[in-house]
């Protein structure tokens, strides 16, 4: 029996997110071929097996492979593929540096610009909380403020150039708003993206390496039913998903071969889903995820189920395709 190490929690404030992706990874591997072993990562980066503290360094002894249901910093930044690989464990997903390409929206956005991907217009805000501490702050918040007016036209969507799952993901309307906005991210760090809000449909779109005899296989393009400005981290909790979409055949095949492309151009492994605004001036894509969700009420669950498959299929594909790299 293969013994699947399935990773959930960890450091970053996506932990609740991931404890549900990997919760649903345990419930749904096939129990004729794997045996589960639940490995916790506590918000402190203390490795658990069964509710008992372990070393990172004995993982090895407890299972053959590993599932990464980690999701944000140290699960999609690069570092536990690195982690995983000193330790000679096969993973499922990407490798350390695309891993780290494609969380950092900042460099994401630049490399698919470059390839000819649509992307939003956006400015990159990097290091500036540190500028901050030299006094004058709210002066330098103007400054920045009125930099990302006269580039972009309002509205405004600003988040964190790490992370997902829109965590601290804000929409400004008006130049005070902008202000009130930049105040409170540069809180959580100094990294961050400006974009023009583009209103359209919102659509994810998955894609599986290997899957059903195809190099690269789109899963059918889900579109989020989203009433609000931002569809955030609460509303994905429990989200209003349609799959097959109510887009044409013409916007689905295009999602479809752009979310192909974005993996192809970041160098993603095994799978990932891409993140869009349709829109009749073009289709925009938002942002690429390397270690999708894979709770009950995730896009990727939704999707698969359009395609008649599920997350045990899913499962058991990834964990073969880590295996054969061994």
């Amino acid at each position: 029996m293969i013994r699947v190490g399935v990773l959930r929690g960890g450091t970053s404030n996506e932990f609740e997110v991931s404890i549900k992706s990997g919760g649903n990874i345990l419930a749904s591997l096939p129990k004729d071929s794997y045996s589960a072993v639940d490995i916790f990562i506590a918000r402190d980066g203390t490795w658990n097996i069964g509710g008992i503290p372990r070393r990172m360094e004995d993982i090895p002894l407890h299972i053959d492979v590993a599932f990464n249901a980690l999701h944000g910093d140290y699960g999609e930044d690069g570092k536990i593929s690195r982690a995983l690989e000193e330790l000679k464990i096969p993973y499922t997903g990407s490798e350390a540096v695309p891993s780290s390409l494609a969380l950092n929206k900042n460099i994401s956005r630049e490399i698919l610009k470059k390839a000819g991907i649509k992307v939003p217009p956006g400015v990159a805000i990097e290091d500036y909380r540190e500028s901050l501490a030299g006094g004058d702050r709210a002066g330098k918040v103007r400054e920045l403020a009125l930099k990302i007016f006269s580039t972009i036209p309002p509205p405004w969507i600003l988040k964190p150039a790490r992370g997902g799952s829109s965590i601290n993901t804000k929409v400004a309307k008006t130049f005070k708003e902008l202000i009130s906005a930049l105040y409170e991210l540069f809180d959580y760090g100094g990294d961050l993206v400006v974009e023009q809000y583009i209103r359209g449909k919102e659509v994810s779109s998955g894609v599986i390496d290997g899957f059903r005899r195809e190099k690269h296989y789109p899963l059918m393009p889900v579109e989020v039913r989203n009433k609000k400005d931002i569809f955030d981290h609460i509303k994905k909790q429990s989200p209003d998903l349609t799959c097959p979409s109510f887009m044409s055949r013409e916007e689905k095949d295009s999602v479809s071969e752009l979310a192909v492309r974005a993996h192809n151009v970041l160098g993603l492994r095994d799978w990932s889903v891409s993140d869009f605004i349709v829109t009749s001036r073009g289709i925009y894509l938002l942002e690429i995820n390397n270690n999708p969700k894979c709770a009950p009420c995730s896009i990727m669950a939704k999707s698969l189920e359009a395609v008649g498959s599920n997350i045990g299929e899913l499962a058991d594909h990834l964990i073969k395709l880590a295996l054969n790299r061994k």
